[in-house]
């Protein structure tokens, strides 16, 4: 205990003695050795994290129900919609009616038969206009002109990859309308029966599942289509800010409605291959953050070996005074402490108070999403203690080699 007394008096007489401008270096390769294991790995992973978040609020929401094995529709569909009505947890839901049609376009200004119709195949989906604003962000992402209009009848929204100027930067993978703007006229076919629509809006979304979609009333569906019944396809489930969708998830598959159809909360429905890249973009933050701690290390043992080395001869005359190679030791230990402490401690206020705000309100555009940092506190306390750690094996190993030197050597300055 003495030893260690000792130690961390010298340390912070050492410390205190010390140039300003290698204290600085050092506290600011550490600061930037933290910054860096924080914001790579905290962009990597808030790329997918951004990926989902829009899925989960453009298209899924927070619990999804989808027909049970072997059906194409959740059995009771009003039943169900009564009953979700009383779950106080619950802020909104939209069910939804899908079917497959075709739509084409400029067909009016086809000349003759044998002129290349402008057609797509597609899956359209009859939504509430009011029920799916509540619970998803489709109002929003409407990039040209405008979401539905509750009072209007007769008007589609198309997404984007429908659309041959967005759908041409990704080759031949997605069949698309040519020449088409909001306002144009097109015509809906599902088997013999076709409608003109007028083109309400071009839905913009990174989601791909959202940018597929096409999306008409509910009433107009349901005409089109022959839904005699109210059977939905699918309903998403917003929940109200603090409730658990697992918990929820639970609740609702505890009661009767589990009869009617599959309910799975949004995180179950996320594909294998998202998870695969999550864990993947986390693997390579490991190791570019690995690569930055080693050269930390690697410069702060080269400051600290050059430092002990400069003191070699007051290491001789500590030890000759009877001061052990423990304390010593323990003294650059604790520099090396401080420094580590102090560099990581600046690096969590900046990243906690400047970097997570401002990359919250300024997200980075990537292609397929909108990324913030995503990194929790607990993350950023072990990233510290794994940059202290090694800062003080940096710090200890140059101190070992100076004083395990002879005594004598050492004052007289002899290798």
């Amino acid at each position: 205990m003495r030893d260690l007394r000792i130690g961390l008096f010298l340390g912070l007489r050492q410390i205190q003695q010390a140039s300003l401008w290698t204290t600085l270096l050092i506290i600011t390769v550490i600061l930037f050795t933290f910054l860096n294991l924080v914001a790579l790995s905290g962009i990597l992973i808030g790329i997918v994290d951004g990926a989902l978040d829009q899925v989960r609020s453009e298209a899924l929401g927070d619990i999804n129900i989808l027909p049970l094995e072997n059906e194409t529709r959740i059995k009771e569909t009003e039943r169900l919609i009564d009953e979700l009505k009383t779950y106080p947890e619950i802020a909104s839901f939209s069910p939804r009616y899908t079917g497959l049609a075709t739509i084409e376009a400029n067909y009016k200004e086809r000349h003759s038969l044998s002129d290349e119709p402008n057609i797509i195949a597609v899956n359209i989906t009859g939504i509430d206009p009011i029920a799916e604003k509540e619970t998803t962000e489709l109002e929003n992402i409407v990039g040209e002109g405008s979401y539905f209009d509750s009072t209007e009848n007769g008007y589609i929204l198309i997404g984007k990859y429908n659309i041959d100027r967005y759908a041409k930067q990704f080759g031949d993978v997605f069949n698309s309308l040519d020449n088409v703007y909001p306002g144009d006229t097109v015509r809906v076919t599902v088997g013999q029966e076709s409608r003109e629509f007028i083109i309400k809006g071009i839905i913009d979304s990174k989601a791909d599942l959202v940018s597929v979609g096409v999306y008409i009333p509910e009433r107009e569906f349901r005409r089109m289509f022959n839904r005699a019944d109210y059977n939905a396809n699918q309903i998403a489930i917003r929940l109200k800010p603090g409730y658990d969708e697992k918990v929820i998830r639970d609740k609702i598959r505890d009661s009767s409605l589990a009869s009617l159809g599959k309910i799975n909360s949004f995180t179950e429905d996320i594909p294998k291959f998202i998870i695969d890249v999550r864990k993947t973009f986390d693997i390579l933050g490991f190791f570019t953050g690995a690569i930055g701690l080693i050269v930390a290390s690697i410069t702060i043992f080269i400051v600290i070996f050059i430092n002990a080395l400069s003191r070699r001869r007051q290491i001789g005359i500590l030890k000759a005074i009877g001061i052990t190679r423990r304390t010593i030791e323990f003294a650059y230990i604790t520099q090396a402490i401080f420094y580590a402490i102090i560099g990581s401690g600046i690096g969590i206020l900046i990243t906690y108070y400047i970097l997570l705000p401002y990359f919250q309100q300024n997200p980075i555009d990537f292609p397929f999403s909108k990324a913030s940092l995503s990194i929790s506190l607990n993350g950023m306390f072990l990233r510290s203690i794994a940059l202290v750690t090694v800062t003080v094996i940096a710090g200890f190993v140059p101190a070992w080699m100076i004083t395990k030197q002879n005594t004598l050597d050492s004052i007289l300055g002899r290798k």
